[in-house]
């Protein structure tokens, strides 16, 4: 009887504001939990591969033969910059006017467009109405074609192309005048032969000096910087050679890098200079170049008077986008590290003096040990080997990146 008439005298009104102050005192703690938790910061542990790196700046020597005579509006240059040339094969061919050069000019269009023509007679004489053969065959050069443009093959690519043209001739065979063809084949004879008398000892050619890539560009460090001469130089005579004001000769038509190596030298402190040793293996990622080198450290000049010293590094790969660059930009990769990345800021050590990091779960932060004898600390970050049990750092971890700043944090050992 006494606990009916308790219960009869509250008022379901007032049952009602109980349970909605009891969900908002609720609602509260856990915001203030979410609040703490969302002032912490994290990031995940992420596999990543980085480079152990020297960045520089320094400058390619190489063997290089100057090719003599001209570059002028007169010249026609047989080579592209940075082809592959053989010794004394012809770079250019040098013409006493314009007037010559348009006249040789016009001889090689002629000498096309006649074996183009005698193609189109052939076509007739050879007529197959074999059209889906011709099909197949015109598909198949206009890949190869595409092929040898994409891989920068030049001269393959014309000689496919002029397969490509003489094709499609005998894929319209049945529609030529060959009457009208004749005509022309006839009337470009007469043209070319009297282009022959009038070109006809008035130019001259330029020979290669040496085997090796030709290079447009004459910069005037060719007998300058040498790989004989750098090997042995001091940091501060080699400063003093590349800070002097060098004229680049004029009249020349090119140079040729013989053999098909390179060197490439740079001044380095003592600090980093340490970092290295001759015969170490290193790869060296330029600024400006898109594939990066392999290369061998050859020598390493060190001047206790200026605190530096003068390293030169020697690579085998060579192409024509390494034959006109003298001064670059480098980042010398001297080792790769892969691992876990953990920020600096993120480590820390439990109460028995242990290295390790703070790993977030909800509320509530567990320490993971990291194996720092194998570990490789850069600037920012450090890359840490994959735990191998539960206790140790695991990939996607998220890390508290501060954790002397969560001491709101409920800490539990692995």
């Amino acid at each position: 009887m006494g606990k009916q008439s308790i219960w009869k005298r509250i008022k379901p009104a007032n049952v009602m504001v109980a349970v909605l102050t009891v969900v908002a005192v609720a609602y509260l703690i856990v915001q203030c939990v979410n609040s703490m938790q969302s002032n912490i910061e994290t990031t995940p542990a992420v596999y990543v591969t980085m480079d152990e790196s020297i960045s520089a700046e320094g400058w390619f020597v190489r063997d290089e033969t100057v090719a003599e005579g001209t570059s002028s509006n007169s010249v026609k240059h047989i080579v592209s910059n940075g082809e592959k040339v053989q010794d004394a094969a012809a770079l250019a061919i040098v013409y006493e006017d314009e007037s010559i050069m348009e006249a040789s000019r016009r001889m090689e269009e002629i000498d096309n467009e006649l074996s183009l023509l005698n193609s189109a007679v052939q076509s007739v004489d050879n007529y197959t109405n074999d059209n889906t053969k011709l099909d197949q065959q015109i598909t198949r050069e206009m890949q190869q074609l595409a092929v040898r443009v994409d891989d920068g093959m030049l001269s393959d690519a014309y000689e496919t192309a002029a397969e490509l043209r003489k094709l499609a001739l005998r894929r319209n065979a049945s529609s030529l005048d060959v009457a009208s063809i004749k005509s022309q084949i006839v009337a470009l004879k007469n043209e070319k032969k009297q282009l022959t008398g009038q070109a006809s000892g008035r130019s001259n050619t330029i020979s290669a000096p040496a085997s090796g890539y030709f290079s447009e560009v004459v910069d005037g460090y060719e007998e300058i910087l040498t790989p004989e001469k750098v090997r042995t130089m001091q940091p501060e005579t080699f400063k003093q050679l590349t800070e002097q004001k060098v004229t680049a000769p004029t009249g020349k038509l090119g140079k040729v890098v013989s053999g098909f190596t390179w060197d490439f030298a740079t001044v380095l402190s003592e600090e980093n200079a340490a970092r290295l040793s001759v015969g170490q293996k290193v790869t060296l990622k330029f600024s400006q170049i898109s594939a990066n080198a392999d290369a061998e450290v050859v020598a390493i000049n060190s001047s206790k008077e200026s605190g530096e010293a003068l390293v030169v590094f020697q690579s085998q790969i060579m192409n024509g986008e390494l034959v006109s660059i003298r001064q670059q930009k480098v980042d010398i990769v001297v080792a790769t590290h892969s691992g876990l990345r953990v920020p600096v800021s993120a480590i820390t050590m439990n109460d028995k003096g242990e290295t390790g990091v703070l790993i977030l779960t909800g509320n509530t932060a567990r320490f993971k040990y990291i194996d720092e004898k194998n570990s490789y600390k850069g600037e920012q970050y450090y890359i840490v080997p994959k735990g191998t049990t539960y206790k140790y750092l695991l990939m996607n971890d998220e890390i508290v990146i501060h954790p002397s700043g969560s001491n709101n944090l409920k800490v539990i050992s692995s």
